[in-house]
């Protein structure tokens, strides 16, 4: 590219270059506290920063309120570590810390080091990164404090931005260029902001680990001091952009010690009125320009805890524009969840059968073995169904329901969510089950658990529900979403049933015991990531036998070398780089709560008592017979034809088991016509009308007088069939 460059800035780029690259130098293996295992892994981490969304470049502040708290000390600042450890935000990245508690920098500092403290990692990374972490305390709703954090974010973002136009080992002077010609001014300015690794705007990422009736007063503070910085810095402009302009003027006509403090005087000034200036033996002033500030506001749930209450929050933060909210749900940072869209609609084989022609029900399953584990205060007042069924399962359902996005921008896939949201049918108690563990050995019951103070509460700790999507795609297929803690297991997973092949000939469906069961699409989203199809497979040998396998891609096997990036990773670095399609909507929260609002009221008007279940087991019974009545308890095995008499007036199984109902109560058959094509080819004429209409009696009755036919007009009938 330099020879195409002009002839001014042939040096100027090269000298910025150098000067930007400290020397390098040869590290001995004494020096060196790492093992060798730890330096390949850094080496693939670095050799993999490329694929960050985030610029290297950027200029980047985190702000976390409630730094003290459990999510801060457990999932944000070691994330912030690692991102930073890895390369993959920039290095010169700053943290600071909010809460109440009376810290200085220094506590806070130490607070982090156990916080991110391994024995492998190395300690010089460790005692870096400390150094770019810095604490403010104060009350949520006190404005000096507010203040204070503010001036603080401030300082050391305007050191950050004078660092950034002084590059390491260069005398204390910003860029100059020897050709002087009053048109190129501009071009200069531009061209030594980018040598300097001044980008064009500034990212401030605010994280609320904070209670959410906090949202509101903290939002509205900062947004206050902001408008407050603007109008003092606007006072100030011109008296800036004076004394940076004469402080640069007696820098380039002074020299050695005294022209570079003049030279680092203008542009503290610089810095301050919006711009950078530089001088020194007799060179050119260059004017940076100054980044602009993006603010990003990172929610956590619970996000209300019904219509009401969300509608009333999203009004608390009218004060901030909708793509400066990023609502976590870190359920869509997981790797899997992700690849859904990219399984469905990247592989053409999919795309014919994902719809209810061939896919009979879909569960999203969320399954903890330990109870509450300290949380019984919270959880007592919002139980499972608001804690995960609302947010995690219904938003994993969204991908698996919705249409092909016209990309996979924010946008398009948060409109193509909330079109399968507003087809989804409020919940009522006839499509629900709730469940409280109880004691099972030395195994305490919910209601033993010393953080829940209501020792008589009705607060459910599992929950299945069934919701129909009532589009073309999906009208009569069931989706589950069933969670629950204290259970057999821990997993989550999407489990997608197929029909039965329909019309299937005898030799296949004998040759398994118990008939031929039914494909499976299973997405294992945790603990072992996990993509497997079950599908029957002829056993070797000499006989005729078969047998249901699994098809399976392990990720832990297929990418060895690929480390899997936690949810909080991949969603911090969404929200630095402005991508929000990983994040939830205002509209999706509020049509996502008109699903479960009309039954949670219901079930605290009508005071209903959670079915008790043994802790570690798989559940309350009722869940059970839920699903069988929607035909999600297992895969129906395939019946043979040949155990099918068709000259009976009894009716097959197979046919009459009970089509799902949707959330009207209206009976939707037509899901299942094709499934079993040979029981209906072969059933008496009158219960075929009896499969659309109920029962035997309403197939008479509205068969033209069919029932009452003799025996032989209904051999004729079956003849002509």
């Amino acid at each position: 590219r330099r020879g195409h460059l002009p002839a001014f800035m042939t040096f100027s780029a090269s000298w910025a270059a150098r000067a930007r690259k400290p020397p390098s130098v040869p590290k001995s293996k004494s020096e060196d506290n790492s093992d060798s295992d730890e330096s390949k892994s850094e080496a693939g981490d670095e050799a993999r920063a490329h694929i960050s969304p985030v610029p290297p470049g950027l200029l980047a502040s985190v702000v976390v309120f409630g730094a003290d708290g459990d999510l801060a000390s457990k999932k944000i600042l070691p994330t912030l570590f690692n991102l930073w450890r890895r390369k993959l935000v920039p290095r010169d990245l700053l943290v600071f810390g909010f809460a109440r508690a009376p810290m200085t920098t220094e506590t806070f500092r130490k607070h982090i080091f156990k916080c991110v403290y391994h024995p492998s990692q190395p300690q010089g990374d460790r005692k870096e990164f400390l150094q770019r972490c810095h604490y403010q305390s104060g009350q949520f709703d006190e404005p000096e404090a507010m203040e204070a954090l503010l001036r603080q974010i401030e300082e050391q973002e305007a050191a950050r931005l004078a660092a950034r136009q002084q590059p390491a080992g260069s005398r204390p002077q910003a860029l100059h260029f020897q050709d002087r010609r009053p048109a190129s001014a501009s071009f200069d300015a531009v061209g030594a902001a980018a040598e300097a690794g001044v980008p064009e705007e500034q990212v401030r990422l605010y994280y609320m680990a904070v209670p959410p009736f906090l949202y509101a007063s903290i939002c509205g503070a900062l947004r206050s001091g902001r408008r407050a910085d603007a109008a003092a810095a606007a006072g100030a402009a011109s008296a800036g952009d004076f004394a940076a302009l004469s402080l640069a003027e007696g820098a380039s006509d002074a020299g050695g010690a005294e022209g570079d403090k003049a030279t680092a005087a203008a542009n503290g000034c610089g810095v301050a009125a919006g711009i950078g200036n530089g001088g020194g033996n007799g060179g050119g002033r260059v004017v940076l320009p100054t980044p602009r500030l993006e603010e990003r506001f990172v929610l956590e749930k619970p996000f209300g805890k019904d219509t009401a209450s969300c509608q009333q929050m999203v009004r608390e933060l009218s004060m901030l524009r909708e793509d400066e909210i990023f609502r976590i749900d870190h359920y869509l940072g997981k790797e899997l969840v992700m690849n859904l869209l990219v399984l469905r609609f990247a592989n053409v084989c999919f795309q014919g059968i994902w719809n209810r022609q061939y896919i009979k029900n879909v569960q999203v399953i969320f399954k903890e073995d330990f109870g509450t584990q300290g949380r019984g205060g919270y959880f007592d007042e919002y139980g499972i169904i608001r804690d995960v069924l609302q947010n995690h399962l219904l938003q994993v359902m969204a991908l698996v329901a919705m249409e092909q996005p016209l990309s996979f921008s924010a946008g398009d896939i948060r409109a193509e969510k909330l079109k399968v949201l507003k087809c989804v049918q409020p919940l009522t108690l006839d499509t629900l089950c709730t469940g409280q563990y109880v004691r099972c050995g030395n195994s305490p019951g919910y209601l033993e658990e010393p953080t829940v103070v209501d020792k008589q509460s009705r607060t459910e700790t599992f929950a299945a529900a069934v919701l129909h999507v009532h589009n073309p795609r999906w009208e009569g297929v069931p989706f589950v979403l069933k969670a629950g803690k204290a259970l057999t297991d821990r997993k989550a997973e999407v489990r997608i049933q197929f029909h039965n092949v329909p019309g299937v000939i005898s030799d296949l469906a004998n040759s398994c015991p118990g008939g031929l069961p039914a494909n499976e699409l299973v997405v294992r989203l945790q603990p072992e990531e996990t993509i497997y199809w079950k599908v029957q497979n002829k056993v070797p040998g000499l006989g005729f036998e078969t047998n249901q396998i699994r098809m399976d891609l392990l990720y832990a096997t297929k990418f060895q070398q690929r480390k899997l990036p936690e949810a909080y990773e991949r969603l911090l670095l969404d929200v630095l780089a402005g991508q929000s399609s990983n994040f939830v909507s205002a509209e999706e929260l509020i049509h996502s709560w008109a699903i479960f609002t009309p039954v949670l009221h219901q079930l605290r008007e009508e005071k209903v008592v959670p079915e008790p279940y043994p802790y570690g087991s798989r559940g309350p019974p009722g869940a059970d017979e839920l699903a069988s009545r929607f035909g999600t308890a297992a895969p129906t095995p395939h019946i043979a034809r040949c155990t099918l008499t068709p000259h009976t007036h009894t009716t097959p199984t197979l046919y009459t088991a009970p089509y799902p109902r949707a959330a009207s109560g209206a009976t939707t058959p037509c899901t299942a016509r094709h499934r079993d094509a040979e029981v209906w080819r072969r059933a008496p004429h009158g219960h075929r009308r009896a499969r659309y209409h109920g029962s035997p009696e309403a197939g008479r009755a509205t068969d033209g007088g069919g029932g009452e036919r003799d025996a032989r007009s209904r051999g004729q009938a079956r003849g002509a069939a």
